[in-house]
């Protein structure tokens, strides 16, 4: 089946009747928003730039391309789930409500929290708005209807509508990587274990309200330690966080292991996937709680912060594999290990935390016993004394703040202090 596309008036998605000419709507049709899909979350921010835009439209009597609408078929003939464009067309849906009453989306259920306040927020807004300028509601109305247009593209299946996804309307809330990832593993999950997707939905929205959490987790964490442990030699920044955990699973060639593999898990359906990713930020979360990780997190240099990060992927391996270690030890002299490149080398650059990476997190990963890993880490930190002594760069993009904090910490835990240049004064 290949992928149709059509233009397609506002007018013609609130009747839902067959449009002639089109390659997609050729029957009586219905909009549907999946469960899968995130809440409704666009603000009265959003909202006013919408009402803004389309009043400076209304005088020019012209057509007016609202963007892109990328819709799915499943089971239903005719029933078209919406992947892009549910937070314009709920909108839009709220401002015929105001307008007509109209019922377009009525059938629609949000079921979010997020989605319900956002709804009853906007259209509190959107009546106000237009009992201010209410000579002009007939004329608002009849451009929507007659005027607003969108380019509809229907793929032949969900994943292809993930894949075709494009969030190219600026003015919009565009999905996140982590959107499109949740959306296809709730999809998956609907298939198999339709029972849990709530639950699952629920408990993952949660997690997404930091967005700056999530973000680090799935595109500076997860993803990027997958790829280098399959010695995939690509920058962090290049690394597509939905192709590592969703694109994998359309071909043929995939082969689920039923092995505990870690940071590496394969995933057979949507429960192992967001048990893998609940797994991974409480063992985020527990790192975060760590005291030396907290002051670490406090040293804002740019070269300093992607170094961190691989010290993190690090002690989320080690925490995974071994969960009642001796963690204060070994979180040190990970540390130790981690962080030799910001003493030795004066610029660091995604390319640069790559290349360290790949060195380096294969020596946590692959070992079986605390006492493996130990040796792994001495012998590692040995090679890499020979690299500090080489320096001659001085202590700065960090370094004096992450010596400080780690000085008392190694000659506690009895770990080698780094090799550092002193300066006129010997210190």
């Amino acid at each position: 089946m290949s992928v149709n596309s059509c233009v397609v008036s506002l007018k013609e998605l609130v009747r839902g009747n067959k449009i002639n000419d089109s390659s997609i709507f050729d029957n009586d049709f219905s909009l549907n928003i999946p469960d899968y899909q995130r809440p409704y979350a666009w603000g009265i921010e959003q909202v006013k730039i919408l009402l803004k835009d389309i009043s400076e439209q209304i005088d020019k009597n012209q057509k007016y391309l609202l963007g892109s609408l990328i819709l799915h078929t499943e089971n239903k003939e005719n029933k078209f789930n919406i992947v892009d464009g549910q937070q314009r067309l709920t909108t839009l849906a709220l401002i015929l409500r105001v307008l007509c009453k109209c019922n377009f989306l009525n059938n629609v259920k949000y079921s979010h929290n997020e989605s319900k306040y956002h709804i009853k927020e906007n259209y509190e807004y959107i009546k106000a708005y237009f009992e201010s300028y209410s000579d002009e509601k007939r004329k608002f109305l009849k451009f929507l209807l007659k005027n607003i247009e969108f380019i509809c593209v229907l793929a032949p299946s969900v994943d292809d509508a993930f894949l075709f996804f494009d969030s190219a309307n600026s003015k919009g809330k565009g999905l996140k990587s982590y959107d499109l990832i949740k959306a296809f593993h709730l999809h998956s999950l609907e298939k198999n274990q339709g029972s849990m997707l709530g639950y699952y939905a629920r408990k993952f929205e949660n997690l997404a309200k930091d967005e700056r959490k999530i973000t680090i987790l799935f595109d500076e964490l997860l993803a990027p330690a997958r790829a280098w442990l399959k010695h995939k030699s690509i920058n962090a920044n290049d690394i597509k966080a939905y192709e590592e955990f969703c694109k994998e699973f359309f071909s043929d060639k995939f082969l689920y292991s039923k092995e505990n593999l870690g940071i590496l898990s394969s995933f057979a359906n949507g429960v192992d996937f967001f048990e893998y990713l609940f797994k991974y930020n409480e063992l985020f979360d527990k790192l975060s709680n760590n005291a030396l990780y907290q002051e670490l997190d406090e040293i804002y240099y740019t070269g300093f912060i992607y170094n961190k990060y691989i010290y993190a992927i690090a002690v989320m391996i080690y925490f995974s594999k071994f969960p009642n270690g001796n963690s204060d030890y070994f979180l040190a002299l990970l540390a130790r290990a981690a962080f030799s490149l910001r003493v030795y080398r004066p610029s660091i650059y995604r390319a640069t935390q790559r290349d360290y990476a790949l060195e380096f997190l294969e020596k946590v990963y692959f070992v079986s016993f605390e006492e493996e890993l130990e040796q792994n880490l001495l012998d590692f930190i040995a090679i890499k004394n020979e690299e500090e002594r080489k320096s001659v760069q001085e202590h700065d993009g960090g370094n004096k703040w992450y010596l400080k904090i780690t000085k008392e910490i190694y000659k506690k835990q009895h770990i080698q202090k780094h090799i550092v240049k002193e300066n006129e004064n010997g210190k």
